[in-house]
């Protein structure tokens, strides 16, 4: 079984980029794999004067709360309102999350609930803390752990889509992580 850990920016198009294609990367795997998207926000820069990072804030807590109804939902919820406000630039609302929402079939009441819960604050506080202590240094970062044969993780940094499906492969076939030390933007951790 594979671990895998991608850091986003929930307010990047690019992490959206990198969201979906390690999505559709692991989905056709031979293998399970656990898949988490960690937002990577900079907690101390929110501010009101600066609405990407309070609408990257936010959306941090919808996902987290989203995700409360499961992880797959929970990144549907994510893409999609990814989506609509970096693709086609709608403004994050209130309505707008409470379609997306509702297109992803969560129960409405919960989510309402959940967003506004404590949990859900000291879940993002969590994954900010497992940032640091992976050494992520940006977003767009991926960690990979294979749970059977290694007892070490790989880190790839600036994530290259088409390096992506040869380095899920390789890590399958592969007893461990050390044969990939010498590729420039991985890290045996």
């Amino acid at each position: 079984m594979l671990e895998v850990y991608l850091f986003v920016n929930p307010a990047c198009s690019k992490c959206l980029n990198s969201e979906q294609t390690v999505t559709k990367v692991t989905d056709e795997l031979d293998c399970k794999v656990c898949l988490r998207f960690i937002p990577f926000i900079n907690l101390s820069s929110i501010n009101e004067a600066n609405q990407l990072n309070l609408d990257s804030y936010q959306m941090t807590i919808d996902y987290k709360a989203a995700l409360y109804q499961g992880c797959k939902k929970g990144r549907q919820f994510l893409q999609l309102i990814q989506e609509l406000t970096l693709i086609k630039k709608e403004a994050y609302t209130e309505e707008l999350v409470k379609q997306a929402a509702l297109a992803v079939n969560l129960d409405l009441e919960m989510f309402q609930e959940d967003r506004e819960s404590a949990m859900v604050k000291k879940n993002i506080v969590a994954d900010q803390k497992l940032v640091q202590e992976m050494g992520i240094s940006d977003h767009g970062s991926l960690v990979m752990f294979d749970c059977h044969s290694s007892e070490h993780g790989l880190l790839v940094e600036k994530i290259n889509d088409t390096q992506l499906a040869d380095l899920f492969k390789g890590v399958i076939k592969r007893d461990s992580f050390e044969d990939f030390k010498a590729m420039p933007n991985l890290r045996v951790l």
